[in-house]
């Protein structure tokens, strides 16, 4: 659920921020701006500990239930890693900055 999160707090970037675009009806501002101001805003989290996660679902397959697992590695800094990329997104702080 993490990009479909990013898109809408990218929207409210662009409706506190934006210029009006008359030729296009609506507001704009450059792509680099709202990235710089989703990045700025977002609070940093560090790996999980044990940084090692299993992850565990089922599968319906010819009418029995199949178990998977995938274990995953969280790697990197608080700052940025491979769970959380540069942090986890704060909407408030986006449009109050």
């Amino acid at each position: 659920m993490a990009s479909p999160h990013a898109a809408g707090v990218a929207a409210l970037i662009v409706s506190r921020y934006g210029k009006a675009d008359r030729g296009n009806g609506g507001l704009t501002l450059s792509p680099k701006v709202v990235e710089g101001v989703l990045r700025g805003s977002a609070n940093a989290k560090a790996c999980p500990s044990p940084s090692t996660v299993e992850y565990v679902w089922y599968r319906l397959e010819n009418g029995q239930w199949v178990k998977y697992t995938s274990k995953q590695t969280c790697e990197g800094s608080k700052d940025r890693n491979g769970f959380f990329g540069d942090g986890i997104i704060d909407a408030l702080g986006a449009v109050k900055r």
